[in-house]
């Protein structure tokens, strides 16, 4: 066999899945896509962590809405936090185009041209279904990186949180979270020190 095959059969072989899978595309060799040697991934590893990284351009957003659309397709509703816009064309189906026919015949896939079913969910006044949720929903790390707070700061937002979880008071609003904070800077400052040491005013 030659170098050409024996990758193919690698790859084949390094792919093997029993149950339902989603193929990400195909392996590549000296630069050029090997023609159904095909990158798999097995459906029951995919409530794992992972990561795509990549250089601007290198296709990572390309690489998430390839697995959104796989996995609706597999009817697995998919959630995905798209701060830019970048994925919005998944609810419409794409033009096509020469590049896109010739890459899925170099890779072994047949391209049909679709759109998914999408629901936009918004936290802001954008268009879309209007989330709603508590202070103590959102925690105390996402919180501070919302409000973009500094590191001492968001070591005194872990405090409050921590303190409302051990007394058992729940943050609804922000309302709520200010009175807490003022609270713990002002009549109940001793408690705090004593307990969860001191909270700077500033």
């Amino acid at each position: 066999m030659g170098r050409k095959e024996d990758f193919f059969a690698h790859i084949e072989e390094g792919y093997k899945t029993k149950g339902d899978y989603i193929a990400m595309g195909a392996a590549i060799l000296d630069g050029e896509a090997v023609t159904n040697a095909l990158v798999k991934i097995p459906l029951k590893t995919l409530n794992r962590h992972g990561l795509i990284a990549g250089a601007t351009g290198t296709g990572k957003t390309k690489t998430l809405q390839v697995l959104a659309e796989n996995l609706s397709d597999k009817g697995i509703p998919v959630l995905l936090m798209d701060l830019k816009g970048d994925l919005s064309g998944l609810a419409q189906p794409s033009p096509g185009h020469p590049k896109i026919d010739e890459r899925h015949e170099k890779i072994g896939f047949s391209f049909t041209s679709k759109k998914f079913p999408v629901e936009i969910l918004s936290l802001s006044e954008q268009d879309g279904v209007k989330l709603r949720a508590t202070v103590s929903e959102f925690g105390p790390v996402l919180l501070s990186r919302i409000l973009n707070l500094s590191d001492t700061q968001e070591g005194i937002v872990a405090v409050i949180f921590k303190y409302c979880d051990d007394h058992k008071l729940p943050l609804l609003d922000l309302k709520d979270f200010k009175k807490v904070l003022q609270y713990a800077t002002g009549e109940g400052k001793k408690e705090f020190e004593e307990s969860y040491g001191r909270i700077a005013t500033s």
